[in-house]
């Protein structure tokens, strides 16, 4: 968070240190020093100490790629870390058009049809499940978000900061922190407020299409396309 431009009183440090070998007495001496440094400041630090050996065998996760995209280093006067960040942090060429397209069809599917398609959410409340209906506006909401960071190339934060880092991101919907509020907001289990709901993701869904083409290039008629041959591997019947 610090590194990010934001700390508070719930905030503690993360740091993570990499030796260029394995050395079992340094780790511990570096333990030791933070454990005084938090006995005397008073502030929570959260300590990970490994091996450059080891950083490079690490898998990372979403989290993780979020986390050390953000990351500062320090000290790194070889540029080693450095080069193993940018590794780790490459990601293939049609690595976003491939989420983007993915995100695109889930809106579609649960809240944001084609035009005089049905979705998911609309289905339940045929179906007399209010219920089911505003949790499939929930999960819209996770798409939508989940859209929004990988048009801007950003891969998704921890639940406990998705919501906070989207206001600071480079690109947003129109009256976007309104939208998601309103979207976010179930006042009663009623047709009313589920249709509430899902305008306000309708009206965040009509500025981010035209982002889409901007970001990608592709209307959402070739998006589909995109999906079904190069995701799902499917071949589409030619039209007559």
């Amino acid at each position: 968070g610090l590194a990010r431009g934001f700390a508070d009183k719930f905030s503690d440090l993360d740091i993570a240190v990499f030796l260029s070998k394995g050395n079992e007495p340094l780790r511990r001496q570096i333990h030791q020093s933070v454990l005084d440094e938090e006995k005397r400041s008073g502030i929570g630090i959260d300590i990970l100490v490994y091996s450059l050996g080891d950083l490079e065998r690490q898998h990372w996760g979403e989290t993780e790629k979020w986390m050390f995209s953000e990351a500062k280093i320090t000290y790194d006067p070889r540029g080693e870390i450095e080069k193993v960040f940018a590794e780790k942090l490459m990601v293939p060429k049609d690595f976003w058009l491939k989420r983007i397209a993915v995100y695109a069809e889930y809106l579609k599917w649960y809240s944001c049809p084609a035009e005089g398609d049905s979705t998911m959410a609309e289905a339940w409340i045929e179906r007399g499940d209010l219920e089911a209906a505003h949790y499939c506006l929930n999960y819209s909401v996770e798409v939508l978000l989940r859209m929004i960071y990988a048009l801007n190339r950003e891969f998704v934060p921890a639940p406990k900061w998705r919501t906070f880092h989207s206001y600071e991101l480079k690109w947003l919907p129109k009256d976007y922190r309104e939208h998601i509020k309103e979207a976010m907001t179930v006042k009663n289990f009623s047709i009313k407020d589920f249709e509430r709901r899902l305008k306000a993701i309708r009206g965040m869904w009509l500025e981010i299409v035209p982002k889409i083409k901007d970001e990608t290039g592709l209307t959402l008629n070739q998006i589909h396309k995109y999906y079904v041959e190069k995701i799902l591997r499917q071949a589409i019947p030619p039209q007559h």
